[in-house]
């Protein structure tokens, strides 16, 4: 169901759940650019064994007792912080209504997530009630197809995907994912943030979401202080299906 860290996630605190990558039918808010420099895509093509686990997971987000499962994976291996769709995105509006579910009845897990489902009106609805969540940051993903939405809730951050030197983010947006031959760029000195993983110096600074938090930990002025707790020893147990 849920699998713990990976190499940029990092490997301890970040759970992550994952779809299958690069169509209308799991991303249905894509667009040309994103699907064309779509990197979970790649990664399920070179890795057969977890394209088929993507799968898996697909089918189980079609199942009525989807939202419960996963809340009983939550409290069975103690997890904290949940990246929602490292691939994939919110399908469908009763899909992304039972990941509400799942965040509003977690108040002590964080979860994060970046969708282009905010381009479908009623997944967007939803989308925008799981940003009101105080364990929840929310992540609109927009590029030059999508360009700037008119309706952006408070809560609701903008991650633009720069695709060539020139691919200037416009003003509102907050933080900005490189294409992988970008990322020996220079960092300029002005506009939003570039994540931290993508820049010239992350692998000597070994830097990772983990350590970074500026997607995932709870935005200044949330109703309700979230705090997190790691243990510096802390144990949590495999990644493994409940069954």
């Amino acid at each position: 169901m849920l699998t713990r860290g990976n190499r940029k996630l990092g490997r301890n605190r970040i759970w992550s759940f994952t779809l299958p990558s690069g169509t209308p039918d799991t991303c249905p808010g894509i667009t040309p650019t994103c699907q064309r420099h779509c990197y979970a895509t790649a990664l399920e093509q070179f890795r057969p064994t977890a394209a088929a686990r993507y799968q898996q997971n697909l089918a189980l987000t079609q199942r009525r007792d989807f939202a419960t499962r996963m809340r009983a994976f939550l409290v069975a291996h103690a997890v904290r912080v949940v990246r929602v769709h490292v691939g994939g995105d919110f399908t469908s509006e009763r899909y992304a209504s039972a990941w509400c579910r799942v965040i509003r009845k977690s108040p002590g897990v964080q979860f994060y997530f970046y969708t282009r489902a905010w381009r479908v009106a009623e997944i967007k609805r939803v989308i925008d009630r799981m940003a009101e969540l105080p364990n929840c940051r929310a992540w609109y993903s927009v590029d030059r197809d999508t360009g700037i939405p008119t309706d952006v809730p408070e809560r609701v951050r903008l991650a633009w995907l720069a695709t060539a030197p020139d691919d200037r983010p416009p003003p509102e947006v907050h933080l900005v994912f490189r294409i992988r031959r970008l990322r020996s760029l220079p960092v300029p000195s002005d506009g939003p943030t570039i994540c931290p993983t993508e820049t010239p110096r992350s692998s000597e600074r070994a830097v990772t979401c983990e350590r970074c938090g500026h997607c995932w930990r709870p935005s200044p002025g949330g109703r309700t202080p979230l705090t997190l707790v790691y243990p510096a020893q802390e144990e949590v147990p495999s990644a493994r299906t409940v069954a």
